[in-house]
């Protein structure tokens, strides 16, 4: 690793010396140009990478599942647009192992999330009294 910092530090050096001399003498910058324009035609396409945005005004999916209860959630759910659905995923961290980000079907989506959020309501309830205990 460190000669490898070493290396792109010397490249950087060596870039910044170019394009000083090549501002001082007109000659070197056309020389420097030719010899590097067949570089600049042969660049391998990159692919374009689309910001994620995501919608301000987002649903608040703990107080609709408390409100609407489970099954009525996940029927609601399923008529969100897949991008809502997908901006919620990521808002509340549901899905860390990114399994769901080529699923392109809403009742996929919505029973995911239903599931999530059901387990993460049940968190802890293991520990609360119910009732007497002998």
């Amino acid at each position: 690793m460190r000669s490898q910092k070493a290396l792109i530090t010397m490249l950087r050096g060596l870039v910044k010396l170019l394009g000083e001399e090549a501002d001082r003498n007109p000659q070197f910058a056309a020389e420097l140009e030719a010899l590097l324009s067949p570089l600049s035609n042969n660049k391998p396409g990159r692919k374009q990478v689309t910001a994620v945005t995501e919608p301000t005004d987002l649903p608040d999916i703990h107080a609709e599942f408390a409100s609407k209860g489970e099954a009525e959630f996940s029927l609601w759910l399923c008529n969100q647009p897949i991008g809502i659905l997908r901006a919620l995923i990521r808002r509340h961290d549901l899905d860390a192992t990114r399994r769901t980000a080529k699923w392109k079907n809403t009742e996929q989506l919505s029973s995911f999330i239903t599931d999530q959020i059901r387990s993460r309501r049940a968190r802890g309830s293991g520990f609360l009294i119910t009732g007497n205990r002998g």
